[in-house]
């Protein structure tokens, strides 16, 4: 296959994106990769990110790509499961603790940062509307956060969010259990759960 037909074939996986670090791993050299998102006419959205004029913006995948230790949490994960009828009005990430998240914070994006073992419950990869696959809590986790910080969210997406998660056929509710013992919230989420069900 042809340099140019791969970097093609890249910029279509990617939905209208392309990291330059996946084509400097197919062999291609960087001078050739900068020719072709010039000629191609792609536009930078961060260091080593570009994207087709064609491509809509994905600000999740953006982050994603950009800060690979950061996982989308809270109303952020919750949206990404369906587990809300809207957009969060900020962007909410969960890292280890350690990570330099100043330049995430100068944007707006709300940090949380935990101990390794409770950073990774729960870590998978869920799709953005936009088609781009991410790191993100499932829906047994963003529903712990959710409870967790109860007493700094909406009632309205605490409500929604519960109600939500019991109407889903693949709800997971022993998953669920085990998880709000790893943070100390069996005996409220048993109660929650026992209303609801």
């Amino acid at each position: 296959m042809k340099k140019i037909d791969q970097l093609d074939a890249l910029l279509q996986r990617g939905n209208g994106y392309i990291l330059i670090s996946d084509a400097l791993a197919l062999d291609i050299s960087a001078p050739y990769v900068y020719d072709f998102v010039a000629k191609r006419s792609l536009c930078r959205v961060a260091s080593g990110l570009y994207k087709s004029d064609d491509a809509w913006e994905d600000e999740l995948y953006a982050i994603s790509i950009l800060n690979q230790r950061v996982c989308f949490s809270h109303e952020t994960a919750l949206f990404l499961n369906e587990l809300m009828e809207r957009e969060p009005f900020e962007i909410t990430v969960s890292a280890p603790r350690g990570y330099n998240a100043s330049h995430l914070r100068k944007r707006k994006i709300r940090v949380f940062q935990l101990r390794e073992e409770q950073y990774l419950i729960g870590k998978t990869s869920l799709e953005t509307p936009r088609g781009h696959r991410v790191a993100a809590y499932d829906k047994e986790r963003a529903i712990c956060d959710l409870l967790r910080n109860k007493v700094n969210t909406d009632i309205q997406i605490f409500q929604t969010a519960f109600r939500l998660y019991v109407e889903r056929t693949d709800k997971n509710i022993p998953l669920l259990m085990r998880y709000a013992n790893a943070f100390n919230l069996e005996k409220e989420m048993r109660k929650y759960m026992e209303v609801l069900l």
